[in-house]
């Protein structure tokens, strides 16, 4: 920024954001949305990976058939400030698929918040929980030796989302399938969390992909989603 000559203040108006959005960028206490990001790499003359290559592909596909997603080690290597931003900056939709998801309330501030403001603002929220009472949770909690842990935090995470049940455009179901991925999408954004056999969700690799960079791995995550959700069932009302 200081080598363009621009200022906070100068280069928030070419990004057509706030200049307090640019000063939590350059304090690192907050990430970009893609629009932004690119906005802000134009007024610069450079790339989006070049200012943020944490969140922003640095690879350029070599050839048909490869695509430009960045990939993190593990789960636990994601930036906290990357999942704050993902749910956080969302404006039209929010899709969770997961067995317990536990580390989304522990490992993300204020997460039932962010869920209940988002609704409030008219984000339509589907959030897919395991169900404790499946074999699938069963076995998949064998295959990572933690037993009846995994139903356990199934039962947790539908406890607390228990006080988000008045929140408008928010639907929680439960399911009982084998689950390949764990999926986070907000808007264009989505964060895969591939299984591989007997490792624990947090040391699996991440996949972040967004639509426009790579529309058909786009497609292939959504419709795996909507498999599940229309196979889900949705929490017994109560009177």
């Amino acid at each position: 920024m200081s080598e363009k000559g621009f200022s906070e203040a100068r280069l928030a108006t070419a990004a057509g954001v706030d200049v307090k959005t640019v000063g939590r960028w350059v304090r690192g206490e907050s990430l970009p949305q893609a629009v932004n990001a690119r906005a802000t790499a134009d007024a610069l003359g450079c790339d989006p990976q070049t200012l943020w290559p944490d969140i922003f592909p640095t690879l350029r596909p070599p050839g048909t058939g490869t695509v430009a997603v960045s990939v993190y080690r593990s789960r636990a290597d994601v930036p906290v400030a990357v999942w704050t931003q993902l749910f956080g900056g969302a404006a039209e939709q929010i899709d969770i698929l997961v067995y317990g998801g536990t580390f989304l309330f522990d490992g993300i501030p204020r997460f039932c918040s962010t869920l209940a403001v988002a609704a409030e603002r008219g984000v339509a929220i589907r959030f897919i929980v395991g169900d404790p009472d499946c074999a699938a949770v069963s076995q998949r909690g064998e295959e990572e030796t933690i037993g009846s842990v995994l139903a356990a935090r199934c039962q947790i995470t539908l406890a607390r989302l228990a006080s988000l049940a008045d929140a408008p455009g928010l639907e929680v179901r439960t399911h009982a399938t084998p689950l390949y991925t764990s999926m986070f999408r907000a808007d264009n954004t989505l964060i895969a969390n591939p299984h591989l056999y007997g490792a624990p969700a947090s040391d699996n690799p991440v996949l972040f992909i967004r639509r426009d960079d790579a529309p058909e791995l786009w497609r292939d995550h959504q419709l795996s989603f909507e498999r599940v959700w229309n196979t889900a069932q949705p929490l017994p009302t109560h009177a």
